[in-house]
């Protein structure tokens, strides 16, 4: 069983740091819509009064919300009636109900339960940076791989093996379903936390998350870069870029990108 807050703020501050906090309380997925920001978490990991203790931690609860238990047999339905193609560069992101593209490179979704549709800006802002790197030949390893579009992007981009890690078995599952559905062979799922500590490194790490778990495995995460390697770092707010910086490990910072209030921070072994 599903939750669904529907918030009523149309400011964009306010919704980015709606996300910026939730996301690091398990909330998995957000719709934007024009007045309100819908937020979806598992109602079995968080209760309307533990929401209600976390928006007034952080201030927020003077945001009204609506809420709604939501049944998981509803939850394709959600996404069908909201989820539109998005078109990134010469990427397209689709569902399979959707007709093909003419675009260079496609990658077809089914979301579920995993969110992670390239709708937002985070989102965006990796797919951006991915298709300016040279992939060619290269070991990813994608961390928080949700609906697995950054793994996908990888492969098509042509890298040779991709780790695609999450700590959720519904997105792992996606991940391997929508690998499937791009025929994509060099992506390994795995269900994993992450913080894991492993003896191989890559030439490429992507994070997409937030910056409470970012903060928590970036020295971790550094180790795991190659000499020469590259890190992009996203899912955090413009007024979180110093704290990375202060927690980089050395890392040379090669760019910071910026879109609707949110960053990515390349930086390079």
């Amino acid at each position: 069983m599903y939750s669904q807050y529907k918030f009523f703020t149309s400011d964009k501050l306010e919704r980015n740091l709606l996300v910026a906090v939730l996301q690091g309380y398990d909330f998995n997925g957000f719709l934007e819509e024009s007045d309100n920001l819908i937020g979806y978490v598992n109602a079995s990991v968080l209760n309307k009064t533990e929401v209600d203790n976390i928006l007034q931690q952080h201030q927020l609860d003077f945001i009204k919300y609506d809420y709604l238990e939501l049944p998981d047999t509803n939850w394709n339905s959600v996404w069908e009636s909201s989820f539109e193609p998005v078109i990134i560069n010469d990427l397209c992101i689709r569902a399979s109900f959707h007709p093909k593209s003419t675009q260079k490179y496609e990658i077809i979704i089914d979301p579920k339960m995993s969110f992670g549709t390239g709708h937002h800006a985070t989102t965006e802002l990796m797919i951006r940076a991915m298709s300016q790197m040279d992939f060619k030949g290269k070991t990813v390893l994608d961390i928080g791989s949700g609906t697995g579009i950054l793994s996908i992007y990888a492969s098509m981009l042509g890298a040779s093996k991709i780790d695609a890690i999450d700590n959720e078995e519904w997105a792992f599952e996606n991940c391997i379903e929508n690998c499937s559905l791009n025929n994509i062979q060099n992506a390994n799922p795995i269900l994993g936390d992450a913080d894991f500590e492993g003896k191989e490194q890559f030439a490429v790490v992507l994070a997409n998350i937030n910056l409470h778990i970012i903060s928590q495995n970036l020295a971790n995460w550094c180790n795991l870069v190659k000499p020469g390697g590259v890190l992009l770092l996203s899912g955090l707010l413009e007024d979180d870029e110093q704290v990375i910086k202060k927690t980089d490990q050395g890392m040379k910072h090669i760019k910071t990108n910026k879109l609707n209030g949110w960053i990515l921070i390349e930086l390079q072994k």
